[in-house]
């Protein structure tokens, strides 16, 4: 993904989810490739826990009857990161406010970014 390609995907994001306060591409070794908003912690902090917190995830659902991972929320008191999967070998992370639905976002991002071209 590049970075037109980021900026298109955010703009669809926003246009459905105006809860959305930031966003960052991961790759799965955990650098941050891209990052638009407010993403609450520093880079490499966010890198690294999004790539560890996919792998275990992986690592989880392997063990459930091939069941893969769709999404991985942490949620606070006032803000939920949402982890989704966007090919192989990347991790868009959104920032949200903590009451926010997520499960629409977590089924519309597969076909956004395959839209894309990803």
């Amino acid at each position: 993904m590049n970075q037109d390609m980021f900026d298109d995907l955010n703009a669809q994001l926003d246009a459905m989810s105006p809860e959305i306060q930031g966003a960052a591409l991961i790759s799965s070794e955990g650098a941050v490739i891209f990052q638009k908003g407010e993403t609450i912690a520093d880079q490499s902090l966010i890198g690294i826990a999004g790539a560890a917190v996919m792998r275990l995830a992986e690592h989880i659902s392997s063990g459930l009857a091939d069941c893969p991972a769709q999404e991985i929320s942490i949620r606070c008191g006032r803000h939920t990161a949402l982890f989704v999967p966007v090919g192989a070998e990347a991790i868009l992370m959104l920032v949200l406010s903590a009451d926010t639905d997520t499960r629409p976002l977590t089924k519309a991002i597969p076909g956004m970014v395959s839209a894309l071209g990803q």
